[in-house]
């Protein structure tokens, strides 16, 4: 997916910007997508910018019923599973609980490994890691 960078954004407009996605449970980055879609949606049909932003109403009244409803929905359930993670509170992580990073860098060596297996490649990498291993070690006497 292509990125998307703005310079020199204004901070009041971000402001809001954040604030509206909060209020509509989105990122700021989500936000700036669906605000976008629609208001291009909204130019389609009107033909050119300079008609989409005289005739521009909210962005809610460009969405039909069931858009509406759908969208009250997800709203409604996002507030449910918020309440029920408020109330279940802080979670408890045991000190003897794996190191996130560690984890992840298990998992991407595993996943190395399984592709350098399919490919064919593997024991001709860990052929080349141990003479490696061993030029080091013989370096070291």
């Amino acid at each position: 997916m292509t990125a998307l960078q703005v310079k020199d954004f204004p901070d009041d407009l971000y402001k809001e910007l954040k604030e509206c996605a909060a209020e509509e449970c989105r990122s700021v980055s989500q936000q700036t997508v669906y605000v976008l879609r629609e208001f291009l949606r909204y130019r389609k049909n009107h033909g050119s910018v300079k008609n989409a932003l005289w005739a521009a109403p909210l962005v809610t009244d460009l969405l039909s019923d069931e858009e509406k409803a759908e969208r009250a929905a997800r709203l409604a359930k996002r507030k449910r599973i918020m309440e029920e993670l408020r109330e279940r509170g802080p979670i408890e992580v045991p000190d003897d609980f794996p190191d996130p990073a560690e984890m992840i860098r298990q998992m991407r060596e595993e996943r190395t490994e399984q592709i350098l297996e399919a490919v064919g490649d593997l024991e001709m990498i860990r052929e080349a890691e141990a003479a490696q291993a061993s030029q080091a070690e013989s370096e070291k006497q």
